[in-house]
């Protein structure tokens, strides 16, 4: 028994330094992975923010593999992927964001945007009031506007408003917010209201195509069909030809001919 323990001892002692190497080379390698993420991710976030989406994508997939529970590394992804029209993508990583910070609060908002572009009004809701309740969100107005147009969208333009313009008193600047409370007026019929709106946003905003189409439609509704078709040739030359916007602009275009 004695000579069995003492080659016990002997093969631990033996082992001993071997364990040693191997988690020292572990942790190394944790710190190096950690190092290398790090700047895979500042990489693809300069590139994120002047608009070179796919280097962003390419450096922050690096970053993801090797520090997969930094949360801001999914995050700049989620928006990524938005940018590239990819919701369900970026569904995956803000909620990966969430998971590994229940505190994001622009985890919860840009995906209660996702869900937006999903058609998912319930869970986009849902998830912007979230973002809303975290006391480090600094941009509410961002969140009330995504609540207020998947309202809209389930048929409830009460709502909608009441929650459009609360982002509006918050932060009075909105030209999205602002054209989506025209929109609901014009869906209504209640075209001077639209009207009005429509009017200061494309003196502001002369290149604001949403803008301008809502307002061209405003002018086609009232039959005044000379301001009407200057509206929609200008958003055929801002937007892309195969652009929603550009569709809509040549078939009112066609009515009016």
């Amino acid at each position: 028994m004695k000579i069995h323990m003492k080659i016990v001892v002997l093969l631990f002692a033996l082992l001993l330094p071997l364990l040693n190497l191997s988690c020292a080379g572990t942790s190394e390698r944790k710190a190096t992975d950690q190092r290398e993420g790090e700047i895979h991710m500042k990489l693809g976030s300069n590139y994120l923010s002047k608009g070179n989406v796919e280097l962003a994508l390419f450096e922050l997939t690096k970053a993801s593999r090797l520090i997969p529970r930094e949360p801001d590394v999914h995050f700049a992804l989620g928006t990524v992927h938005l940018l590239r029209e990819e919701p369900e993508l970026a569904v995956e990583e803000f909620q990966k964001t969430i998971d590994l910070n229940k505190k994001h609060a622009d985890a919860y908002n840009n995906l209660g945007y996702a869900y937006l572009k999903l058609g998912r009004w319930d869970e986009a809701i849902e998830s912007c009031q979230k973002a809303l309740e975290e006391v480090n969100y600094d941009t509410p107005e961002r969140a009330m506007t995504i609540i207020g147009w998947a309202y809209y969208k389930k048929g409830e333009s009460a709502r909608a408003l009441e929650m459009l313009k609360r982002a509006l008193n918050i932060k009075d600047n909105q030209p999205d917010t602002e054209n989506r409370i025209a929109t609901i007026y014009l869906d209504e019929g209640r075209y001077d209201k639209a009207k009005t709106i429509l009017q200061d946003l494309t003196k502001r905003l002369p290149k604001f195509a949403g803008a301008r189409l809502n307002l061209g439609i405003v002018y086609y509704k009232e039959k005044d069909f000379v301001a009407a078709r200057r509206e929609f040739n200008v958003v055929v030359d801002l937007v892309d030809r195969n652009s929603e916007e550009a569709r809509l602009a040549r078939g009112y275009l066609d009515l009016i001919e």
